[in-house]
């Protein structure tokens, strides 16, 4: 990794639902010295953000995006933060704090909160806690996740897991890939049902209406309450093939 720079930021999302978690992370973002680095390339060009007290973030800037064939170059830093917003109206999985900001120089991106984790993926992980991922593939259900690898499964120090990497979602069309294929098939718990519903009143508030409008397209959000309104009505998944319904790489 090469230091760039120091460089100055600017949070340019608000904390729509109020999350003490996302406060706490935007307090760091505001008022500690930063630094930058150039780590690995995935869809996007990510930088390791560094702050003290070793606190580090992720920052996927729209100029670095390359462009992906069914998903419209400089929107997967907005998707990636409607994935968030999705999983706190939820309340499940645990997403780490997002935002989108700016940084001078670099332009517009989201960024992401990273946590300390056992360095463990989906395949190592499940083994130990299985009934923990159905809110996983719900989730990645109601946000089309194209990109579900096993290292987008991580486990902290507490043995909390948290879903992280959803630049590629909320396609109008099915997308889903995942490696969760044995949970996948498995019908949707009675209680998870009336989050479903919860979630379905929520986003169609007005003010939840114009805010989604701000990260992905009108044809997106009507696919999304669809998806939504199809997992409550069949309480179930839909059907994946696991030799074409598959990330790659795996992990």
């Amino acid at each position: 990794m090469e230091n760039l720079k120091k460089l100055n930021l600017t949070i340019l999302s608000d904390n729509h639902f109020s999350d003490p978690n996302l406060t706490t992370f935007e307090n760091i973002l505001r008022t500690t010295k930063k630094n930058i680095y150039n780590i690995a390339k995935g869809s996007n060009s990510n930088l390791l953000i560094e702050f003290e007290k070793n606190n580090y973030a992720i920052f996927k800037p729209k100029i670095g995006e390359r462009s992906l064939h069914d998903f419209p170059i400089g929107t997967l830093y907005k998707r990636e933060y409607a994935s968030y917003l999705i999983s706190i109206m939820l309340g499940w999985p645990n997403v780490p704090p997002t935002s989108i900001v700016e940084i001078e120089s670099i332009g517009i991106g989201s960024i992401q909160k990273i946590i300390n984790n056992k360095g463990l993926n989906y395949f190592e992980i499940e083994k130990n806690i299985p009934n923990e991922f159905e809110k996983f593939t719900i989730f990645d259900s109601i946000i089309n996740n194209a990109d579900r690898k096993a290292g987008h499964c991580i486990i902290d120090e507490s043995n909390k897991i948290w879903s992280i990497d959803h630049g590629v979602t909320f396609h109008e069309l099915f997308k889903v890939r995942t490696v969760m294929f044995d949970i996948w098939e498995n019908q949707i718990s009675q209680n998870f049902i009336e989050d479903l519903l919860n979630l379905k009143n929520r986003i169609n508030l007005q003010e939840n209406h114009t805010m989604f409008a701000e990260f992905i397209s009108r044809d997106e959000f009507e696919s999304l309450n669809k998806r939504i309104q199809n997992l409550i009505d069949q309480k179930s998944l839909p059907l994946i093939n696991q030799y074409e319904n598959i990330p790659w790489p795996l992990i």
